[in-house]
């Protein structure tokens, strides 16, 4: 049972990683972003698999990660949840929580809404999603559950063998979004005005499954990730944001926010973490032992 912060943190870690790892790999435009990385002059729009794989195989493999996918964003709902209500001083018939009691609560939205810090119209959304989709997640774990090859849906059968709502792909990707997305803000103290938009934006294109009225958040509200790499001056890790987001604009012009996504130079696979509009203009110098507040380690 998550009582903690530090808890929920460490419940979710696994989760995150999958849901960091793999959803750009199922999105339907293949996870573009823009890789600005080796001292390009020009934004290209990356893809996430080799254009040697087979375009059989590259879909097989997505039909295959996409239930990992929405298991674990079920998951992050789930401890959420779990955390919420625990916060809320409310306690489970037996030792645990159990999956029915946690859904009866979320058709209620009870719990403590303050663990994500949002409105109550955003923390009923969220549970809605959540109550709406406990099916999906027992098919999941009965392995009945199963992916269109054609359409990526997620389809399956409810306990009573009544097929399910379909999760589309696109939903399912929504779903990965929002979920990591919560991970994320619950940890860092709450969502902010800029998460709590984006947090809407995903919550709309789920609309299906919560039933709620939509909050009407334009798509350009949604992040787009720059791909960086800290550049190394004798030893000094240096963030060049020179041009940066003006040479992303070049290539998605509507869109109002960008996620940086920075290589650590040193061969250990980290990366680091910012908002674009929170980094200072031009050249930064990075202390790794000592980050700045609007930049973290991932």
């Amino acid at each position: 049972m998550i009582t903690t912060l530090q808890e929920f943190e460490e419940s979710t870690a696994f989760e995150l990683y999958v849901l960091e790892t793999v959803r750009p790999a199922i999105e339907q435009h293949d996870g573009a972003c823009i890789d600005l990385r080796g001292g390009k002059t020009v934004a290209e729009v990356s893809v996430i698999f080799n254009d040697s794989l087979y375009a059989e195989a590259v879909d097989s493999l997505k039909d295959k990660l996409a239930p990992l996918l929405f298991g674990a964003a079920w998951k992050v709902l789930d401890l959420l949840l779990e955390f919420a209500l625990t916060s809320a001083t409310l306690a489970p018939a037996r030792h645990d929580w159990s999956i029915a009691e946690k859904q009866q609560h979320a058709q209620s939205a009870s719990g403590d809404k303050g663990v994500l810090g949002c409105s109550q119209q955003v923390w009923t959304a969220v549970l809605s999603v959540y109550a709406a989709t406990v099916e999906h997640r027992h098919c999941l774990i009965h392995r009945t559950a199963k992916v269109d090859a054609t359409s990526g849906t997620l389809e399956g059968v409810d306990r009573g063998n009544q097929p399910l709502k379909p999760l589309t792909r696109d939903e399912q990707v929504a779903l990965a979004k929002a979920s990591g997305l919560i991970a994320r803000r619950v940890v860092a103290g709450g969502l902010d005005r800029r998460a709590e938009d984006h947090l809407k934006y995903y919550l709309d294109l789920l609309g299906a499954h919560s039933g709620l009225p939509r909050f009407g958040i334009s798509g350009i509200n949604a992040p787009v990730d720059i791909l960086l790499t800290l550049m190394n001056d004798g030893g000094r890790l240096i963030l060049d944001m020179s041009g940066v987001v003006e040479r992303a604009r070049e290539v998605f012009q509507t869109v109002a926010h960008f996620n940086l996504l920075i290589d650590v130079p040193d061969g250990s696979g980290r990366r680091l973490f910012a908002q674009a509009e929170a980094c200072p203009p031009g050249q930064t110098t990075i202390n790794l032992n000592a980050l700045p507040a609007w930049l973290e380690l991932r």
